[in-house]
């Protein structure tokens, strides 16, 4: 099989795995608040990430850990924990496949970030991609009922959380590392989902078996087996190319939210969540003459 096309089913497989991921995360959401599921979530997480010591090498990253990386990746943490706080809070409120949608609008803001602190450069294509997922947004928010339209400012809130933090990601990857990150993010974020549930005076003794399950279940979905199979993806074709093909990841979350929990977007969100999805699509295709060239270039963002 040619590279692109070994590229191209990976970043397929990533896109059916994180719209299958939300799943679990809704199920689990209907019996308990979204911050004791996060933080279970976050367990889990961190249970499954300490298979990485395993190898030699991650151990050594590990051990050189400064404390500048440290304090920078407890920093980012609270950025990245928001994001999944507001994502997951989102989930709970209405049915997957929107949120997924508005969950896309993390590119734009990713854009206009690289714009503003990064200098990279806006093309016209992006800002008109900007414009037709921005007003898909308002769409959304101001069009439907009141519980999308809060569910709207939610997800603005939490692609905008994303976005910051993986434009420092970006900008000191070599300093955070891989399994560093991964690893210290998930102790802070079980410690912070824990000091809210101090603050806010829940309960945190275990929740009911199904709940224990579906954490479990969107922990590996979503940062692991989610991250791994963008990673091969990466591996064989270039980043436009697998953005582009993992835009397909909230027609996946409806198709699965139907099969698995009878919901489907109405046809307000349809519109829009099409709508955001096509200035995604328009944005990436900015980049048309490196979509379809095979590269081999690889790279590893933090799961």
């Amino acid at each position: 099989m040619k590279p692109e096309r070994t590229g191209d089913f990976y970043a397929i497989v990533c896109a059916l795995i994180c719209g299958l991921g939300n799943i679990p995360a809704k199920v689990g959401l209907g019996e308990v608040t979204a911050e004791l599921f996060n933080f279970y979530y976050f367990i889990f997480a961190f249970a499954i990430s300490i298979l990485a010591l395993v190898n030699r090498g991650n151990r050594e990253e590990m051990a050189a850990t400064t404390k500048r990386s440290f304090l920078m990746i407890g920093a980012l943490t609270v950025l990245f924990t928001l994001g999944i706080y507001t994502f997951m809070y989102s989930i709970k409120l209405i049915e997957p496949a929107t949120v997924s949608f508005l969950s896309r609008v993390e590119t734009i803001f990713t854009i206009l970030l690289a714009y503003l602190i990064l200098k990279e450069r806006l093309h016209l294509f992006e800002i008109f991609g900007g414009m037709v997922a921005i007003i898909g947004v308002l769409f959304l928010k101001f069009e439907t009922n009141l519980t999308v339209s809060r569910v709207a400012t939610l997800m603005i809130a939490s692609s905008l959380f994303f976005a910051i933090a993986e434009i420092l990601v970006k900008k000191f990857v070599n300093e955070i590392g891989t399994i560093r990150f991964v690893l210290i993010r998930n102790i802070f974020a079980v410690i912070f989902f824990l000091i809210i549930l101090k603050v806010q005076g829940q309960d945190i003794s275990f929740p009911n078996r199904t709940t224990l399950i579906m954490a479990a279940l969107t922990a590996l979905l979503l940062p692991v087996l989610g991250r791994i199979t963008y990673i091969k993806a990466l591996q064989k074709i270039n980043v436009s190319r697998a953005a582009l093909i993992t835009l397909s990841t909230p027609l996946f979350t409806a198709l699965f939210a139907l099969i698995f929990l009878g919901t489907s977007p109405g046809p307000m969100e349809w519109v829009g969540g099409l709508m955001i999805v096509t200035g995604v699509g328009i944005v990436r295709f900015s980049g048309l003459k490196q979509l379809f060239k095979p590269t081999r270039t690889i790279v590893k963002p933090p799961m």
